[in-house]
């Protein structure tokens, strides 16, 4: 029955009937051309929907509040604090505040923003990132290479475990991540040899922060279609040759791990500096826990 039905389909799918076997070489070559094609297409954009797990880092730069839950003068305190740290040592420091993880580890969203964003100078990897995630109670703070030496692994946690999930317990989000990002900063500073002032000066303005939205289901429904029919007429041909390429690909990306930067201009932002990431990455060291 099964192979009835797909003698029937190719059949249906033949419109050559009375045409030459050179002219129909040529339909079919141009068949798995599209085909091909087509299949590059939906794979690129279902690449770039994946990427959408990560959010768009706002034009606030250091701060990047998704979940709402920080107040205006823990926000204006990091800010502030954040701008200085990079004037004088040109090491980032980077807050984000999300409201689900989405069944992503912890440790695998924070690498991907880290390197999604590039944060940190390129080459020097100077970055930190301090990410909480409201709905599952957890944060993450990753390190860059530069600054593994400044900030370990077991001092970040200590240093959030006093600092930050007291106040995570009663809500006070704001304050939890201003008082350990403030002790952060300083140990970051203290590795150039430079002292924070943290003198708050920045303007009252909120940018609108760009959040992920949903993937669009055609997608999905189109590259089902496309792999089906490469099945029925070229006996999924085209559909191997993807994989095996898309595999090699994805095998040759893994260990390069830089980001590529956030360029944004910071003409909304504060200070009317250039803006943007400088292209740092992360191997992935840090801390996380509960609360």
């Amino acid at each position: 029955m099964k192979n009835y039905i797909i003698k029937f389909i190719r059949k249906s799918c033949d419109f050559s009937w009375g045409i030459s076997t050179k002219t129909k070489m040529k339909m079919r070559i141009l068949f798995v051309g599209m085909l091909f094609l087509s299949q590059i297409m939906v794979m690129n954009i279902v690449n770039a929907q994946t990427k959408k797990i990560y959010p768009v880092a706002s034009q606030l730069k250091y701060v990047n509040d998704y979940a709402k839950v920080l107040d205006s003068e823990s926000t204006q305190y990091i800010l502030s604090v954040g701008k200085e740290l990079e004037g004088k040592t040109g090491a980032q420091a980077i807050v984000v505040v999300i409201d689900s993880l989405k069944d992503v580890p912890i440790e695998t969203y924070a690498t991907g923003i880290f390197r999604e964003w590039g944060i940190g100078q390129k080459g020097k990897n100077n970055g930190l990132l301090i990410l909480l995630s409201v709905k599952e109670k957890q944060w993450r703070v990753e390190v860059g290479t530069g600054l593994e030496g400044a900030v370990t692994d077991i001092y970040s946690s200590r240093v959030m475990n006093d600092y930050a999930v007291p106040k995570f317990k009663q809500g006070l989000y704001g304050e939890g991540l201003r008082a350990s990002y403030s002790v952060l900063c300083d140990s970051v500073a203290k590795e150039y040899n430079v002292k924070l002032d943290k003198n708050i000066s920045v303007p009252k303005q909120v940018q609108t922060q760009n959040i992920p939205g949903k993937g669009n289901g055609i997608v999905l429904i189109g590259f089902i279609v496309l792999i089906f029919l490469d099945f029925i007429l070229n006996r999924g041909r085209v559909t191997r040759f993807m994989v095996t390429l898309l595999f090699w690909s994805s095998i040759g990306r893994r260990g390069g791990g830089n980001g590529g930067g956030f360029g944004g201009s910071g003409g909304g932002g504060f200070g009317g500096g250039s803006g943007g990431f400088g292209g740092g990455s992360s191997s992935g060291g840090g801390s996380s826990g509960g609360y």
